[in-house]
Formats: structure tokens, C-alpha cells, sequence
């Protein structure tokens, strides 16, 4: 008996550009064919595909030399915005360019876990809430001067809250958070909190920073007490207790 094309290509190899071993393992015709990776991912493409060996699995890694898709139940053109955001953690923390403008990024990575983009949209989906469209993913406030984007660091805060953390270390000079030099009055000038009011100038470097940190300490209680019952209990627990330093 003649060998049908089915027979003849079914259970057959086949090597890919990246090297991978596939397996046909189901033939209708030549443009409907479902082949099988070696770690049992499978994929229906059709033979001059196959022969061009020009294929993404989602273990392969394409995001910044470190990220990749991954099998579950999570698929990036459903979930786009989030896709967006993950992509967004993995180049704060892994391409060069974006760390030549954003300094501050240096020395941040990514928790293992979370290069799989089917784990962090998990981690996502089960801490977001409805109410939290806008929110920042932050890293380090759970943990002070933190700098792993993992599951147990991140939590989601309101943007008026992770504003008020920034610290602009590498724009504002040789002073201290918080402080300035006044060169008309010769004296140390802090910008208070919104609706803070208090003495401004001061003759040295530390007294102005202590009544910065005393009004900004103040202010950022008041504001998480804002978002109580918005905000988890360990991002309360965090912001309630911050502590503004001199070497911020």
C-alpha cells in the first residue's frame, strides 16, 4: 500500500533555527499540522512553516535577555496593558539605555519568578483591585531602599502617595532631601509639605533638615490616613512608620 502523506510526516523530527526538536504529531494537510516541543508545548502551523523553523515557544526568552511568556493561562494580546507593565519592570532593571537616563535603576532586578510573565500576571490579578486603575506597582516601600521587583517586595499605592517618596537623589545636588540654599538671605531654605506651615530658613544644614523631616514625616501620615481603607495593611503599616533620613 502507498503511504499516505499523513503517514509519512506524522511522528517525523524536525530541527528549528534555535535548535529545538519538534515532533509532528497530527497531520490534516499541508497548512494544518499541529507539532510538539520536547517539554510538550504544542503549536498547529502548517508545513512551510515548519520547514522555515521560525518559531517563538513561550519558554523562549525574547524580553531584555531575561523575560519570556511562559505556559498558562495568561495570553499577551488579552492582557496587553499588562504585558506593558511587566515589560516595563524588565527594562528598568535590565536595558542599558533606559538605566543611561534613569540612573536611579542601576542595580535593580527582577525575582526569578516574576522573568515569567504567566507569574507575575498571577501575582497581578490577585492583589489588584478594582478601585486601584491608576496605582503604581512600587518596589520599595514594603522595604525601604529596596531593589528586587519580587512577590513579597511590590504592592500597588496611589500615585499621590509614591510621589510623595520620590527623592531625586541624583537631580538635587549636594543637600539633603528637603533642603536648599537660600543665597539672597545666606541661610538654608526647605520647601514645606502642602499645607504645612512653619519656619522656612535656617543657619545650618541640619536644622533644616530636621524640621523637614519633621514636616514631611507628618505629612505622609497624614496622607496614608487618607487612603486607609483603600490601601493594604502592610502598605499602611510601612508608610505609617517612614522615616525621612538624611542620607535619603
Amino acid at each position: 500500500m502507498k503511504p499516505t502523506k499523513e503517514s509519512a510526516y506524522l511522528n517525523t523530527y524536525h530541527k528549528l533555527k534555535d535548535g529545538d526538536i519538534v515532533k509532528i504529531i497530527y497531520y490534516k494537510n499541508c497548512k494544518n499540522i499541529i507539532i510538539e516541543f520536547d517539554y510538550g508545548y504544542k503549536i498547529n502551523t502548517s508545513m512551510i512553516r515548519l520547514k522555515t523553523g521560525n518559531f517563538k515557544h513561550p519558554n523562549q526568552i525574547t524580553v531584555y535577555g531575561v523575560g519570556f511568556i511562559g505556559y498558562g493561562n495568561y495570553n499577551v494580546s488579552e492582557n496587553l496593558v499588562l504585558y506593558d507593565k511587566w515589560k516595563g519592570i524588565l527594562r528598568r532593571c535590565y536595558d542599558e539605555k533606559t538605566q543611561e537616563k534613569h540612573p536611579t535603576y542601576i542595580g535593580c532586578s527582577v525575582d526569578k519568578r516574576w522573568h515569567n510573565f504567566q507569574n507575575f500576571a498571577e501575582w497581578f490579578y490577585n492583589n489588584w483591585k478594582p478601585w486601584m486603575s491608576g496605582w503604581h506597582l512600587d518596589k520599595d516601600i514594603l522595604i525601604k531602599g529596596n531593589k528586587v521587583y519580587s512577590p513579597e517586595t511590590c504592592c500597588f499605592v496611589p500615585a499621590q502617595i509614591n510621589t510623595l517618596l520620590i527623592n531625586r537623589k541624583n537631580d538635587r545636588g549636594e543637600f539633603p532631601l528637603g533642603v536648599s540654599f537660600n543665597k539672597r538671605d545666606k541661610k538654608y531654605a526647605i520647601e514645606l509639605p502642602k499645607n504645612k506651615k512653619g519656619k522656612r530658613n535656617f543657619n545650618t544644614v541640619e536644622e533644616a533638615f530636621v524640621a523637614y523631616k519633621t514636616a514631611k514625616e507628618s505629612y505622609i501620615k497624614e496622607v496614608v490616613n487618607e487612603w486607609r481603607d483603600k490601601i493594604e495593611e502592610s502598605v499602611y503599616i510601612a508608610l505609617n512608620n517612614w522615616k525621612i533620613e538624611i542620607t535619603d
